[in-house]
């Protein structure tokens, strides 16, 4: 990191001279992009991205051990993108985001996934609302075999519906993502003509694998991936939000459980940094009058446990690691959060 890092500054200073006013907002020059057809001027996936990376940025800085406050610099600007991209891109007659700030009537998948997935519409603030438009207006675009992007119309974007699925998670849409899933890498999966275990980059709203055809490449289907990386979303999206565990500080040092049970009956997933594994896992049983949880994560990290409200509606008693967890239960409504230090943990939901 260190020998990147004046580098990166750089790179972060150029990107955010491009911020023009009285606007505020992001003028945005280089027009390539993932495939989408219009790009350029003041464009909300790109503001939203910049918001993404200023946040980030302010992360990276103080881990860094910068002291020249750089990351309460990168934080304001990140707040002020985020009033501009408000002010200006919101479109409140039709409850989403335009494609930038003109007049048009395009609604992309992609900045309105990016707004509710990055926080430009915080769930905890009075914009919270917006979220939940956004995660409405996004069914619209849903067909059969998955989301069409209206940004690149007749095609299915398996990388952006990647943040549609997490965007729906992040506001506890559990339901829609699932469904969503199921939809585009589900109906890929079991496609005759598809591998059958890798995820493909994407394909016509009419099932054919003509994606992009007109967007530059020239209607050869051949030239579409079927082992695209960038396809991959669920992967993550399961594993942070579905079984719920995701690393909050370097390395993993501070984490979250907080799983989202939706229509599943278990779930486990896990992952590797340099501090260790971190593996979870969750069953749900007696018809969701209790479940299970349990987690194994490095010694020595901080973690924050979320535990969901039980499937049935009940109260729930909590016992953890075979201990009567004492005056604390998960109600009907809120569930239960709680702090707790590394290492291999199970916890016992029953309905009273």
């Amino acid at each position: 990191m260190s020998k990147n890092w004046d580098r990166y500054l750089h790179a972060m200073e150029f990107i955010y001279a491009k911020v023009h006013q009285p606007s505020g907002l992001l003028n945005v020059t280089g027009i390539r992009d993932w495939a989408r057809w219009q790009q350029g001027f003041n464009n909300s996936e790109a503001n939203m991205i910049l918001y993404h990376t200023l946040q980030t940025g302010a992360d990276l800085a103080s881990w860094h051990g910068d002291t020249t406050g750089l990351a309460d610099t990168y934080r304001s600007r990140a707040a002020n993108l985020s009033t501009a991209i408000n002010q200006y891109c919101w479109d409140a007659p039709f409850g989403a985001f335009k494609d930038n700030a003109t007049d048009t009537s395009l609604h992309p998948q992609d900045a309105n996934s990016m707004a509710v997935y990055f926080g430009v519409v915080p769930a905890s603030s009075s914009l919270s609302s917006r979220g939940q438009s956004i995660s409405s207006r996004l069914l619209e675009n849903w067909t059969p075999i998955g989301a069409e992007t209206p940004e690149l119309p007749n095609n299915i974007s398996p990388f952006i519906s990647s943040f549609e699925i997490q965007a729906h998670l992040t506001i506890g849409q559990t339901d829609r993502a699932l469904n969503l899933i199921r939809r585009t890498w589900g109906w890929y999966l079991h496609n005759p003509n598809g591998t059958a275990s890798t995820v493909i980059e994407g394909y016509l709203t009419n099932g054919s694998f003509g994606y992009r055809n007109s967007r530059g490449y020239s209607y050869d289907d051949s030239y579409v991936s079927h082992a695209h990386g960038w396809s991959a979303g669920p992967t993550s999206a399961l594993t942070n939000y579905i079984v719920g565990l995701s690393v909050t500080g370097r390395l993993g040092s501070t984490w979250t459980l907080k799983p989202q049970f939706g229509d599943l009956k278990h779930a486990q997933a896990g992952f590797v940094t340099s501090l260790g594994k971190f593996s979870a896992g969750w069953n749900i049983t007696n018809g969701g009058r209790s479940y299970s949880l349990w987690w194994n994560v490095p010694a020595g990290t901080t973690g924050n446990v979320t535990l969901p409200t039980l499937p049935s509606g009940k109260t729930g008693k909590v016992s953890i690691d075979g201990k009567s967890f004492k005056n604390k239960s998960v109600s009907k409504t809120n569930g239960l959060t709680f702090e707790i230090g590394g290492g291999n943990h199970s916890i016992v939901v029953v309905s009273k």
